[in-house]
């Protein structure tokens, strides 16, 4: 079966990089053509643009509805936005169009992709859509007539497509309540290729810790996005501020980048915590997990919204099988994720708590060797090889 996947992001970004092409790999090693069609944030200035991964077929096609990556973007005017968004809509549609798929899965349900989907399915591919994010709650918008535009393709195509694919039960049962059937719908929550992503070579962590300056520091680590509206970064903050007066020594290793970092890194040191983060930026895909060791713990930081709990976090799988237990808060599939034995579950929203979950991991040297023993193993029930197969079953539907 030749699949089209249309994207509207890169591998730069978490999902394609840690869901799609994960699960494209499995189909491809399977016998299928997968074929990941996406934008790119530098379309103008990109040398590759078709590529080959582990059998995949990748192709960057056209520009993304931003220009640069996170931390360095620019957004565009409403005007610019509207070409952008059409032609990039187009492009993805001609280049689904010339592959003749036998299915169209469209990855998130979202206008320019959803456009592209619908316009290329007409060739009589069979159309399939992948929701992992509640887009309408979780995203910044320009204007409200944006997001009215976004939450209309969210509610309309799941009831176009042949099958759906969720990766939280949260937006499995928000799909329900629109009137999707159970028989079209698949639970496939994010997991990890334990085939690519192997525990982390400890003396590389140890280099890391030292260049860091970390050997004598309890630590905890955030890896994602720096985001004040989708992620709970200034929760973070204020928990780093409660755990600071309780363990002075603690360090916190922030990971990542996004367009609220300058903003929070300023937040962070209004509230006197300039010694007790490290602000890292952008790191290797590949070298998420190396990152995570350095943690003595890593943290999901999460409020009790919609957007959370529709969020199935790449962070916490990473961190299991990295070996590395969890601090995040009770909210959507998370305490499903790590069970009793990965992590440690704290009220949502709530700095103190968040700062004492930190506290006792950090603290509590015997009961953290428990949960690293717990997350490795917890990991194996997230893994693209079992998730695979759930996955395949949705290209039956109907057939």
């Amino acid at each position: 079966m030749r699949i089209a996947f249309l994207c509207t992001s890169s591998l730069d970004y978490p999902s394609p990089r840690g869901r799609w092409l994960p699960l494209a790999r499995r189909l491809a090693r399977d016998g299928h053509q997968p074929h990941l069609l996406m934008l790119h944030p530098t379309f103008d200035r990109l040398r590759v643009r078709r590529f080959i991964c582990d059998g995949v077929h990748c192709a960057y096609v056209g520009q993304m509805h931003v220009y640069g990556l996170p931390g360095e973007r620019r957004h565009f005017s409403a005007t610019e936005l509207a070409s952008v968004s059409l032609r990039g809509a187009l492009a993805l549609a001609r280049a689904a169009i010339l592959l003749r798929p036998d299915a169209i899965h469209i990855a998130k349900p979202q206008p320019i992709n959803g456009l592209a989907g619908v316009l290329a399915a007409r060739s009589g591919a069979a159309l399939y859509v992948d929701c992992d994010d509640y887009e309408a709650a979780a995203n910044r918008f320009g204007g409200a007539w944006q997001r009215r535009v976004v939450a209309w393709w969210e509610d309309r195509l799941p009831r176009m497509a042949r099958g759906v694919s969720v990766n939280t039960r949260f937006l499995y049962n928000r799909l329900q309540r629109l009137g999707i059937p159970e028989s079209r719908l698949r639970y496939i929550p994010n997991g990890v290729d334990l085939d690519r992503q192997t525990p982390p070579d400890v003396r590389r962590v140890a280099a890391l810790r030292n260049a860091l300056g970390l050997p004598h520091h309890p630590t905890v680590v955030y890896l994602g996005a720096i985001s004040a509206v989708a992620h709970g970064v200034r929760l973070l903050i204020d928990a780093c501020a409660v755990l600071s007066k309780r363990l002075p020594i603690a360090r916190l290793v922030v990971v990542g980048d996004g367009d609220d970092r300058p903003a929070l890194m300023a937040y962070a040191r209004a509230r006197g915590l300039d010694r007790m983060i490290i602000w890292t930026g952008r790191i290797p895909p590949e070298a998420a997990l190396t990152w995570l060791a350095v943690g003595d713990c890593s943290v999901d930081p999460v409020d009790d919204t919609p957007a959370a709990a529709a969020r199935s976090p790449l962070k916490i799988v990473e961190s299991m099988a990295a070996g590395v237990p969890v601090v995040t808060g009770d909210v959507g599939d998370r305490r499903e994720m790590i069970g009793d034995s990965a992590g440690l579950i704290v009220p949502p929203g709530d700095a103190q708590a968040l700062a004492d979950g930190l506290a006792a991991l950090l603290t509590e040297p015997a009961y953290r060797a428990r949960l690293v023993q717990g997350a490795r193993l917890r990991a194996e029930s997230y893994t693209w090889n079992r998730l695979a197969r759930v996955w395949r079953t949705l290209y039956e539907i109907g057939a």
